[in-house]
């Protein structure tokens, strides 16, 4: 059957003054945090967009942001190499890790594994201590940016994409690399390991998106020319079983799940970003946040036709 989207914009969220790097979703429904240029993590209300909350100011550009579960804490790493971990019920840091100037550009928690991971601008995987925040080792990689990682939520693996092509496989139980593989012409962006399909999904700079078959020593299942420049996000929809990329082309893309476009957002057919998009999150089953370098945060209802 034919898979066909409307897409609506709902609201700006205005408020910061620098581009936006990283969106993740709040515990309570409806709501999310943002953070990136201004160094400044927001909570918004997706139905309240003028009245943004704010939950801390750090000393550098933020990268990225994780929830260890249901611990009410908060991680965020910045672009001179500190992982802050902030209680969201005071608003107060508890805990800072220093990494020598090394960028954070993700941080993962999983509850199945639970176990904290965190990659560096310098090719180095985090292991931390959810309960106590410290680190209690580490796996250099590569000397390139490791930018996006993703967890294996059925087996104990952690799947990398790094900004020297590579993908790489650990092990979770022995913190040691297992697997390497091409994953693309530039560097590996984004990476998504998808449980219903036992599938890995991979962005890159060179604007193409991959799906890899793992059962099968990950061999090139597809390679799509998804976007016209670098993609920096892509995320699963379970429940409308679609994907969205978003693209220094300014535009955020939904697909199917074998990677066949349905819809292109863009700023002259739906008002969307004048700007790179750097950031998605799924709130729910059917509204999308995206972030962008124009400093703008825009909802997206999303529904089947």
């Amino acid at each position: 059957m034919e898979t066909k989207l409307q897409v609506k914009k709902l609201a700006e969220f205005k408020g910061h003054q620098h581009p936006i790097y990283t969106i993740i979703a709040a515990p309570e429904p409806g709501r999310f945090f943002s953070a990136g240029g201004d160094k400044i993590i927001v909570e918004w209300n997706i139905h309240d967009p003028e009245n943004g909350v704010l939950i801390s100011r750090l000393p550098f550009t933020i990268y990225s942001l994780c929830l260890l579960g249901t611990s009410g804490i908060l991680a965020a790493g910045t672009s001179e190499g500190g992982i802050h971990f902030i209680d969201l019920n005071t608003k107060t840091e508890i805990r800072y890790i220093q990494l020598k100037g090394e960028g954070v550009f993700d941080i993962q928690y999983s509850n199945t594994h639970q176990m904290l991971v965190a990659s560096t601008a310098k090719g180095q995987l985090l292991f931390i201590d959810p309960d106590n925040c410290t680190t209690t080792s580490s796996l250099q990689l590569s000397d390139q940016k490791i930018r996006s990682i993703a967890f294996n939520e059925l087996r104990p693996y952690l799947y990398v994409a790094c900004s020297d092509s590579n993908v790489y496989v650990i092990d979770l139980v022995k913190k040691e690399k297992v697997y390497q593989f091409t994953g693309h012409n530039w560097a590996s962006n984004a990476i998504y390991y998808q449980e219903e399909k036992d599938e890995l999904i991979t962005a890159s700079k060179d604007a193409h998106i991959r799906i890899w078959d793992i059962k099968n020593q990950f061999e090139l299942i597809k390679s799509v020319p998804a976007h016209n420049y670098a993609i920096y996000k892509m995320l699963y929809n379970p429940d409308l079983k679609i994907y969205a990329t978003a693209s220094r082309d300014k535009t955020i893309k939904l697909w199917t799940m074998e990677m066949d476009i349905l819809v292109r957002i863009n700023k002259e057919d739906y008002q969307g970003h004048s700007n790179s998009v750097n950031a998605l999150q799924w709130i729910n089953s059917h509204h999308l946040v995206s972030g962008s370098d124009d400093r703008t945060i825009i909802l997206w209802e999303i529904n089947r036709l």
